[in-house]
């Protein structure tokens, strides 16, 4: 970690390089040096400042809960017009703050559980081996991205809505509401 000096260096030669060419003395013994030194400084300070309260803070504040969701554009497209709980609110930015990979089962699950929408069976076709029936559902290039989802009834929330805002376009989902 910088200490303050060389994080003020940082910045005054940051601020510097700011300057317009030709039209400023850039020697350090001037006005403007002292000033681009003071407000490096100010930069500097507030930098580690900021450091060392975002380690101090463990989670999301809830004086701060509307500012995070707005950066993580929430509330989520499809949610249904119901008001949600400050710990329900927590619960769900949690997760999408710590979502890294779109592209797995858990994920798949997890975001239609958001909406309490429970996945029964997901159906993904194989493809053709020599040992599988005439009958069977064959993978060909028509069949490679297509899944099926059997729902749990009742769905309360815009199923389609949630295919066309969460889950990977090149997708072809079938839906069944058992």
């Amino acid at each position: 970690m910088m200490t303050l000096t060389q994080s003020t260096e940082l910045y005054a030669t940051v601020l510097r390089q700011l300057l317009p060419i030709g039209g400023y003395d850039r020697s350090p013994k001037t006005l403007l040096a002292k000033d681009i030194q003071a407000h490096a400084k100010a930069f500097a300070k507030a930098d580690m400042d900021a450091k060392r309260l975002l380690q101090a803070i463990s989670g999301v504040p809830t004086e701060l809960l509307g500012e995070y969701e707005t950066d993580y554009g929430l509330p989520l497209p499809c949610t249904v017009n119901t008001a949600l709980s400050t710990a329900e609110r927590l619960e769900i930015l949690s997760w999408v703050i710590n979502q890294t990979n779109v592209f797995n089962v858990d994920y798949l699950y997890g975001v239609f559980a958001l909406f309490g929408i429970t996945i029964n069976e997901l159906v993904t076709y194989t493809p053709m081996q020599c040992t599988a029936s005439c009958t069977d559902p064959v993978n060909t290039e028509q069949l490679r991205y297509k899944v099926t989802l059997k729902l749990q009834s009742p769905v309360t929330a815009d199923v389609q809505c949630i295919i066309d805002n969460y889950l990977p376009a090149f997708l072809r989902i079938d839906v069944e509401i058992e």
